[in-house]
């Protein structure tokens, strides 16, 4: 009995072990047969009006190939809200061979992140379907993964819109006080502390903290009421406010003041306020006449001040033109103004505590001497090539000031054995800006051909120019030969725009140029651009003249439109594109959707605008 019973176990035992065996070899035949799927986000933050960009790759099993043109991918992102646009068409990194993709590919998905969706944490879910050579049938393959949704870095008018929306108006005042603090740092308001020494110093010193607090508080709100108007200004009728102010008109003058600040510094004659002002300060009507004349020189020194805005201003006047409330625009900006001028408030209010501090000499007049160079150098920062002056005239100027302010310091100066270790550092920088000075004026001179010809970069002599920039020998018949090669196809120098003025019927150009989009598969950009905007000829001088931008345009649908004059058509285009001010560069993509988290407003050097561009679809 017990033999029998053993022998009945071994097919029972037998037969199990068959089962899992077969189970087992059917799962891996299943497996066998799948694709392996690999997802990868290509930034570890998904940037709100940007793309989301996955590296969708997928690995089809040994003897097995991708059927091109079977892949789709479908992502459904968890949340109430919105947060993508419609994925543009699926991009390949490599080429099918005979209608197949043979072994690992790599697929680019990407979609556009709505301008309006919300900073949050989200679940998504990718579905990739594709087909098999093997097999006639459709396969799927899921991936999950999370997504951080939020703001870049940069400060832009959706990004202030949100915080506002989330924090509340006092928390963003404190934020634009802080950026104002931080503006009051900067060299741009260095200038402006001999202008509020020569207002206020004297005062303050003789009748003692607390008048030099008062005056020095009216001379700062006397600043920020610049800043408010500038505001208020960018939400109603002048939202080209911040190129206007970095405009000649604005900028020569300014540059002149500096200079003649500098003289002072320098000696040529004592720095102070002015008569009128000194009368007020000083006569029965001090307490109030000397209270206005202070406000009123605050607000020059707010215009000294308004040239140098940074991004985060910069940002805040985009963002107020888009309100279009001219109340808000007022008090931020006052507030921005009032942190600005923090730093002022300190140095008018410290001369009252001069007298326990050692007795001027030596130490004072080389502070004087350094706030002078200060403002010479500021003077020039004004009125550098791009914004006034040629290239040729600004270092020609700047080689000669160099030299004047090197033989200033001291360049020239003898160094007796056992002097203090000042003067030999004074010399030796003095020498220093020797140099430079030389530098930028026989540079200058030798380059342009004042003083000897001009350097010859090509010609028939059998001289060509690489595309590295060198000089290479030629013989006659390569001359030509490059010369007939440059004919038949001539390099591009700056972007080929098609311009179009205000009055031109704009919007049905514009619906035109869309439809061609669409049909042509090529995105578009559109630099809106006025006669009265500086930093729209910077862009054509710096920008849109490089060639890696010029090589990436040509894949685009390039238009300019001179919005110098105003109608009620270009009011329409203006609110429909969401522009703020001048310059902005509009984008829209292959699919006739305009990109508004991707608008450009205000200058971007030639490596940012090409990054931007390289991200249009």
């Amino acid at each position: 009995m017990h033999s029998r019973h053993g022998s009945s176990r071994i097919p029972a035992m037998s037969l199990v072990v068959f089962i899992v065996a077969s189970v087992l070899c059917s799962t891996q035949a299943a497996i066998a047969t799948q694709a392996q799927l690999e997802v990868a986000p290509r930034s570890e933050l998904t940037e709100i009006g940007k793309d989301l960009l996955l590296e969708v790759s997928l690995t089809p099993p040994a003897g097995s190939a991708l059927v091109a043109g079977s892949v789709e991918v479908v992502a459904t992102v968890a949340g109430e809200d919105a947060l993508l646009d419609e994925a543009y068409p699926l991009q390949a990194t490599t080429e099918a061979e005979g209608g197949f993709f043979r072994g690992k590919t790599t697929f680019e998905w990407a979609a556009p992140v709505l301008p309006d969706a919300q900073p949050a944490s989200r679940d998504i879910e990718l579905r990739v379907s594709y087909q098999l050579d093997t097999s006639s049938e459709v396969q799927t393959a899921t991936w999950q993964g999370t997504l951080t949704v939020d703001f870049g870095e940069e400060w832009t008018a959706d990004k202030i819109t949100d915080f506002i929306s989330r924090k509340g108006i006092i928390p963003f005042l404190v934020i634009v006080f802080g950026f104002g603090l931080l503006m009051s740092l900067s060299p741009c308001i260095y200038p402006m502390i001999p202008i509020t020494l020569a207002v206020i110093g004297t005062q303050s010193q003789e009748k003692g903290v607390a008048h030099g607090l008062m005056l020095s508080v009216t001379y700062v709100i006397g600043l920020a009421l610049v800043y408010a108007i500038m505001g208020a200004l960018s939400a109603t009728v002048f939202s080209g406010i911040t190129a206007f102010m970095q405009s000649p008109p604005i900028l020569i003058p300014i540059a002149v003041l500096m200079l003649v600040l500098s003289f002072g510094m320098f000696g040529a004659f004592e720095l102070q306020a002015p008569a009128f002002l000194r009368d007020r300060l000083q006569g029965p009507g001090a307490s109030k006449g000397g209270l206005v004349g202070v406000f009123v020189m605050g607000m020059v020194a707010g215009l000294v001040a308004s040239p140098c805005v940074g991004p985060f201003l910069a940002a805040l006047l985009v963002w107020v033109a888009t309100t279009g409330k001219w109340f808000l625009g007022f008090w931020t900006l006052f507030v921005f103004g009032i942190g600005m001028g923090m730093l002022l408030m300190a140095v008018g209010t410290f001369p009252g505590m001069m007298k326990s501090l050692p007795q001027s000499g030596g130490w004072m007049e080389s502070i004087k001497k350094g706030m002078g160079l200060l403002l010479v150098a500021m003077a020039f920062y004004f009125v550098r090539p791009g914004m006034v002056l040629p290239e040729t005239v600004f270092f020609i100027l700047l080689g000669i000031a160099t030299i004047l302010a090197a033989i200033y310091i001291g360049a020239f100066d003898n160094v007796a054995p056992g002097c203090h270790w000042w003067d030999r550092a004074r010399k030796g920088i003095g020498l220093i800006a020797l140099v430079f000075g030389l530098y930028f004026l026989g540079g200058t001179l030798l380059q342009k051909g004042f003083l000897l010809p001009p350097f010859q970069t090509a010609g028939a002599a059998g001289v060509a120019m690489t595309d590295a920039g060198h000089v290479a020998a030629t013989t006659p018949a390569a001359s030509d030969a490059l010369a007939a090669a440059t004919a038949q196809e001539p390099k591009l120098t700056k972007v080929p725009w098609t311009k179009i003025h205000t009055g031109e019927n704009v919007r049905a150009f514009l619906d035109g140029k869309i439809e061609e989009s669409k049909a042509t598969g090529k995105p578009i950009m559109i630099d809106f651009w006025a006669n009265w905007c500086k930093i729209c000829k910077i862009l054509d001088k710096k920008v849109w003249n490089q060639a890696p931008v010029v090589e990436e345009s040509k894949r685009f649908i390039v238009i300019k439109v001179d919005a110098t004059e105003s109608d009620d058509e270009m009011a329409a285009i203006w609110e429909e594109y969401r522009i703020g001010g001048l310059p902005a560069i509009i984008f829209i993509d292959s699919r006739g959707k305009v990109l508004h988290g991707r608008t450009v407003s205000g200058f971007k050097s030639p490596e940012e605008m090409l990054e931007v561009m390289q991200g249009i679809r």
